[in-house]
């Protein structure tokens, strides 16, 4: 399909109300300008690096336990609560980390947070495909889900690029900045309509009064029909927070390789912002290479950078592979997502997702810890555990897709 193509579909997509505030939501919402101050913030404020790693594991885990809880929410009362609720809890976490000092109000910010992530996990992702025409569905879905990981990127990119120079100033002004764009998103959340698909499947069948236990069997049936949907769940929760774990070890490799701190922000930001293009290549990408080689190439490219990593003290190589392991990622959601919505019964979308997010978090909560021990092992192990592991769920998803 040719590129014109694409951006002409991207067009329609922005033209259906609700695709379009989601996008405008998720760009603000995740421009983050405190990300490249948080550790200096937090020890400002009284918190070691024993409690802030700890925060890290309460937002892991108050995200796992409302996940299935805020999915049948949303599958009973709508997606537009869920998400309101979702950015409300957002907001208030920002406003407690901007005001508290001490661990225990610290890790009340995080559960809400995490509960912020519940929220939105699936949520988003069902409220995009229902709000598509119903005919067109499955061929909108692809570009519409990269749409929304574009927007995502992009806030990401704009905190990234610049929030180290407000921090400059002050470690604190970054989150208070912030405010102004989260504050944004909620009132764009407030613009989204209920949609009216899934109103009308939530009255049939029974599904109204259906209880918490008959929704739970409801999407465990499902999952039990098709596992390799709980297997994709649980690799891409491990393929991502291994790729992730680049954000924090991406300082320590530069500075083996001898880059300023200065340039610790825009490098990565010119990288979040490279795959930001990439990822509205999907569409193109599930036709050639394929939608199962380009998924394992989304986890094989990152594998390599990591382990080239290991071999490398130079800088200019050193910059170009952290890029590969951030860019070579970026086809891995979007691709997931739509696996998952193509399987998925509508009237309990939301459900369904949940619980294999649900899922799927106990393989970043496996993964974390691991990440952690092999980092204190040293770079060089580092590059090649995570690399290794990467490259063996990329011939896993192949197989999987």
């Amino acid at each position: 399909m040719h590129l014109s193509t694409h951006f002409k579909a991207y067009r329609e997509l922005l033209s259906i109300r609700n695709v379009r505030w989601l996008f405008i939501a998720s760009l603000l919402a995740n421009t983050m300008f405190y990300s490249t101050v948080m550790v200096q913030y937090e020890t400002l404020r009284g918190l070691n690096f024993t409690e802030m790693f700890a925060l890290e594991a309460i937002i892991s885990i108050a995200a796992w336990l409302f996940e299935i809880p805020s999915g049948i929410f949303a599958d009973r009362l709508g997606y537009r609560p869920t998400l309101l609720l979702g950015y409300a809890s957002n907001l208030a976490s920002l406003l407690l980390f901007i005001i508290t000092r001490g661990f225990w109000p610290f890790a009340l910010a995080s559960a809400l947070f995490g509960l912020n992530l519940a929220c939105l996990s699936g949520c988003e992702d069902a409220l995009i495909y229902e709000s598509l025409p119903q005919e067109r569905s499955a061929e909108l879905s692809p570009a519409a889900f990269a749409l929304l990981n574009a927007a995502r990127n992009v806030g990401f990119f704009a905190g990234l690029a610049t929030g180290s120079f407000f921090g400059t100033h002050d470690p604190a002004l970054p989150f208070i900045i912030t405010l102004i764009p989260l504050g944004l998103a909620f009132v764009a959340i407030l613009r989204l309509q209920s949609v009216p698909r899934h109103a009308q499947l939530a009255s049939q069948n029974g599904l109204a009064p259906l209880s918490t236990v008959e929704f739970l069997r409801s999407a465990l049936q499902l999952i039990r029909r098709y596992p390799a949907l709980v297997s994709l769940s649980l690799v891409q929760s491990a393929a991502f927070t291994l790729v992730n774990a680049i954000y924090w070890y991406n300082q320590p490799y530069f500075a083996q390789a001898g880059i300023a701190v200065l340039w610790f922000g825009p490098l990565t930001a010119a990288a979040v912002g490279l795959s930001m293009l990439v990822v509205l290549t999907t569409p193109a990408a599930k036709k050639v290479p394929g939608t199962r080689m380009a998924l394992a190439l989304s986890c094989l490219i990152p594998g390599v950078g990591y382990i080239a990593l290991a071999a490398t003290r130079d800088p200019l190589p050193t910059v170009l592979l952290i890029m590969a392991i951030i860019v070579g990622s970026a086809w891995r959601s979007t691709i997931i997502s739509d696996i998952l919505n193509r399987h998925i019964k509508d009237g309990s979308r939301a459900t369904t997702l949940s619980v294999l997010s649900f899922l799927g978090a106990l393989a970043g909560m496996a993964f974390n810890p691991l990440i952690g021990y092999v980092g204190d092992l040293g770079l060089t192990t580092t590059g090649l555990g995570l690399g290794t592991m990467l490259m063996l769920l990329g011939l896993i998803a192949y197989f999987l897709a």
